[in-house]
């Protein structure tokens, strides 16, 4: 949807793209790599329970970040990695709920441990799930 979409646009140039300057200094988004978009399935690939986000065009799934020079930044489990890569990870997930209602991350649980979700599902009184 062009919603999601325009949630997307919004983290990436305001937060993604200025974090980069720092982590990457001389680096230039070539991509964002997506895991999964709009796909007809229920909540993490079950065979019952609600329909995921996804099947309504309300989420995507980020892989990882990729540069011109061809290098990537892979979301992975980065609770406690103390690298320049970590923070950013945790920096932009954390960012990302400025953006998006619903936030998964590789600590949230293991059908999220190689992708950042990201959903724009109305919830009541604005509530948000980050995690």
């Amino acid at each position: 949807r062009c919603e999601t979409a325009l949630h997307l646009a919004r983290w990436t140039r305001q937060v993604v793209l200025p974090m980069l300057k720092t982590v990457a200094p001389g680096e230039t988004l070539a991509g964002v790599e997506q895991a999964s978009s709009y796909v007809g399935r229920r909540r993490n690939n079950a065979q019952t329970g609600k329909i995921s986000e996804h099947a309504h065009g309300n989420a995507i799934d980020i892989a990882g970040l990729r540069m011109r020079s061809g290098k990537k930044i892979e979301i992975k489990p980065r609770e406690e990695d103390p690298t320049l890569e970590g923070a950013l990870q945790r920096a932009i997930t954390a960012a990302a709920c400025l953006y998006f209602t619903t936030v998964l991350d590789p600590g949230s649980d293991k059908a999220h441990e190689t992708h950042l979700h990201l959903d724009i599902l109305e919830r009541k009184a604005g509530y948000r799930y980050c995690w």
